[in-house]
C-alpha cells in the first residue's frame, strides 16, 4: 500500500493516467460565490434522497393495510429502491465523464422527482414497487455527482468546512425521516411521504439549472462493459440477499445461492477492474492506505450511524409502546445534535486534521454505545434522548470527516470515480449492518427463549421451581395436569418475552461498541494536520500544473 508520504506527493508506482482532458472545477471558477452556490444547490438532492428512504420505513405497516398485501410484498417497496440505487451509483462516476457532471446530476435530480410524484398516485403495490425502482435510479447518482461537485467547487483549504455543512443532511435526515413519516402516516396519508419531495426537488432542479456548470472529461471516457454487467450482477444479488435474509432465514437454499452469486461475480469484478486501464470503479484508490483506512471508518460508521436508527424505534415501539411520530421525536435530539456538530467539524479539520477529530468521536461513540446496551425496560426518556443527542456529536464528528479525508489528495479526474466507489461500499454496508444488526436481535431473542424452555422443565433453576409451583396452583383450582402445564408455561415464557427482547436489542448494540473501538484504533493511522497540510500543497500543486480542458471549463461554461 502507498504511504501517507505518497499523498504528500512522493512518487509511487501507479497507472497511468489515460490522456483525456480532466475538468478544471478544481481550480475554481471566476465567481467568488459559485462555491457556495454549489453547496446550496447539492443538499437539496442529498437531503431529499435520504429524508425519503427513511421516512418510506414507517409507512411500511400502513402500505401493507392500504393495499391488503403480505409483509414480504410490501419489502419490495425497500427492496427495489435499495437494489436500483446499488445498481446505478457505480455509473455515476462514468456518466458523468461522459456526458458532464451537471448534465447527469439535473436528469438524477429529475429521475428522482418523477419517481417521487408517481409513487405518490400508485394504484397498486406492483406500481409503487416499479415507482420506487425509478426513484432508485435517480437517488444513487445524486450522492457521488453532488461530492463531485463539491471537491471541484471547493479549494483544499476549504473542503472541510464545505463538507462539514454538506454532511448537515446526512446525518440529519436520517433522524427526521421517521418524524416527517410518523406525522404524515398518523394524521395525514402515506401519499405525503413522497409529495414532500416535489417542492424540494424542484427548487433543487432550478437552483442547479441556474447556479451549476458543465464539466467533463469529454468523449474519450469509454464505458467498461464487463464492469457494468459485473457491477450489476454482484451489487444487485448482494444488496438483494442482504435485504431479505432476515426475513426469508440465512440458511435458505435462495439466499444462500444470491450470496454465493454475488461474492462469486464480485471477486471476478474486482479481478477485471484492477486490469482494467479505464474501469467504471478505480479499486486501485484502495493501495492509498488513507483512502482504504477513511473508507472503512466509514462503513463502520455508517453500521453504527442506521444501527441506531433501526434498533432504536425498535425499542420504543415494539418495546415502550410509542407510536412512530413519538418514537421519532425522541429519535430526534440525534439530528440536532449531529447537525450543529458536523459542520463545526467541518471548520476544525484544517485546524487539528482528521486523526483527533475521528478518534474523539470514535470513542465517544464507544462510551454511547455502551450506554444504549444497558438500556432497560424502565429506562427514562430524558436518558434516552440525551443518548441519542451524545450519539449526533460523535456521529457530527466522524461520518462526513471519513469522506472528506478519504478524498483529498486525488486528482480532479479521479473524483467522480472514486465518489462512486465510496457511496456503492456505504450502500452495501448500510444494508449489510441494518440486517446483521436485526438478525443479531433475532438470533439472540431465539437463544433466550430456548433457554428459558430449557429450564422451565428444569426443577433446580428458579423458572422450573415457579413453574411447578404455579402448576399445582393450578391444578387445586380444577385444572386437569396437561392443561396446567400448558396454561403455566405460556404465562411465565410469555412474561419473560419483553425482557429478553430487551437483552437481545442490547446484545446487537454490544457489537457496535466493539466496532466503535476498532474506528478509535483506525483513527490512529490517518493523517494529523501536518501531513494532511503536505498533502493539500500537493494537490494544489497537480491541479496547478493541469493541462488545460479541451472540453467545456467550469471557469467559462454556461449552462447546458
Amino acid at each position: 500500500m502507498e504511504s501517507d508520504r505518497t499523498l504528500a506527493g512522493q512518487p509511487a508506482t501507479q497507472r497511468q493516467e489515460p490522456a483525456t482532458p480532466t475538468t478544471a472545477t478544481e481550480a475554481g471558477p471566476a465567481d467568488p460565490n459559485y462555491r457556495w452556490k454549489v453547496l446550496f444547490s447539492v443538499v437539496f438532492g442529498t437531503f431529499m434522497v435520504i429524508l425519503d428512504a427513511t421516512a418510506v420505513n414507517v409507512a411500511l405497516p400502513t402500505l401493507q393495510h392500504v393495499f391488503k398485501a403480505p409483509v414480504d410484498q410490501v419489502d419490495g417497496v425497500l427492496t427495489a429502491y435499495v437494489l436500483a440505487l446499488g445498481i446505478i451509483t457505480p455509473l455515476a462516476g462514468y456518466l458523468s465523464e461522459r456526458f458532464g457532471i451537471k448534465r447527469m446530476y439535473l436528469i438524477s435530480l429529475f429521475l428522482f422527482v418523477l419517481g417521487s410524484v408517481l409513487c405518490a398516485f400508485a394504484p397498486s403495490l406492483p406500481w409503487l414497487v416499479a415507482f420506487r425502482a425509478l426513484q432508485g435510479l435517480g437517488g444513487g447518482m445524486l450522492a457521488p455527482l453532488g461530492i463531485s461537485l463539491l471537491f471541484g467547487a471547493f479549494p483544499e483549504k476549504q473542503r472541510g468546512l464545505a463538507f462539514g455543512l454538506y454532511g448537515i443532511p446526512l446525518v440529519v435526515a436520517p433522524a427526521s425521516g421517521p418524524v416527517l413519516g410518523g406525522y404524515f402516516v398518523e394524521y395525514l396519508d402515506w401519499r405525503y411521504i413522497f409529495l414532500i419531495n416535489i417542492p424540494v426537488g424542484l427548487a433543487g432542479l432550478i437552483l442547479g439549472l441556474i447556479w451549476l456548470r458543465e464539466s467533463r472529461r469529454g468523449t474519450a471516457a469509454r464505458l467498461d462493459i464487463p464492469g457494468v454487467l459485473l457491477s450489476v450482477i454482484s451489487f444487485g444479488t448482494l444488496l438483494y440477499a442482504i435485504q431479505r435474509g432476515s426475513s426469508e432465514g440465512w440458511t435458505s437454499a435462495r439466499i444462500l445461492t444470491l450470496l454465493s452469486i454475488g461474492l462469486l461475480t464480485f471477486a471476478v469484478f474486482v479481478v477485471v477492474e484492477l486490469r482494467r486501464r479505464d474501469p467504471l470503479l478505480d479499486l486501485r484508490l484502495f493501495t492509498r492506505r488513507t483512502f482504504s483506512v477513511a473508507s472503512v471508518i466509514g462503513w463502520v460508521s455508517t453500521i453504527a450511524l442506521f444501527g441506531a436508527e433501526f434498533l432504536l424505534p425498535i425499542y420504543l415501539q415494539s418495546l415502550r409502546g410509542r407510536t412512530p411520530l413519538e418514537a421519532g421525536l425522541i429519535v430526534l435530539p440525534l439530528a440536532i445534535s449531529s447537525g450543529i456538530v458536523t459542520p463545526l467539524a467541518g471548520a476544525l479539520y484544517n485546524r487539528i486534521g482528521p486523526r483527533w477529530l475521528i478518534l474523539a468521536g470514535s470513542l465517544l461513540l464507544a462510551v454511547n454505545t455502551w450506554g444504549f446496551a444497558h438500556l432497560t425496560l424502565d429506562a427514562s426518556y430524558t436518558e434516552i434522548m440525551t443518548l441519542a443527542a451524545i450519539r449526533g456529536v460523535a456521529l457530527g464528528l466522524t461520518l462526513q470527516t471519513t469522506l472528506t479525508v478519504a478524498l483529498t489528495g486525488l486528482k480532479p479526474a479521479q473524483l467522480p470515480r472514486a465518489s462512486s466507489l465510496l457511496n456503492a461500499t456505504r450502500n452495501v454496508f448500510q444494508s449489510f449492518g441494518i440486517a446483521m444488526l436485526g438478525t443479531i436481535v433475532t438470533h439472540q431473542l431465539t437463544a433466550y427463549q430456548d433457554a428459558a424452555r430449557n429450564d422451565l422443565h428444569n426443577a433446580a433453576t428458579a423458572l422450573g421451581q415457579r413453574f411447578l409451583q404455579l402448576v399445582q396452583v393450578l391444578q387445586m383450582r380444577g385444572l386437569p395436569a396437561a392443561a396446567a402445564q400448558k396454561a403455566a408455561a405460556g404465562q411465565l415464557l410469555g412474561s419473560l418475552v419483553p425482557q429478553q427482547f430487551m437483552q437481545s436489542i442490547n446484545d446487537a448494540y454490544i457489537v457496535t461498541f466493539w466496532l466503535a473501538l476498532a474506528i478509535a484504533v483506525l483513527a490512529l493511522t490517518l493523517p494529523g494536520r501536518a501531513r494532511l497540510a503536505e498533502a493539500r500543497a500537493a494537490a494544489e500543486e497537480r491541479t496547478s500544473t493541469a493541462p488545460a480542458p479541451a472540453a467545456t471549463s467550469a471557469s467559462g461554461a454556461q449552462s447546458s
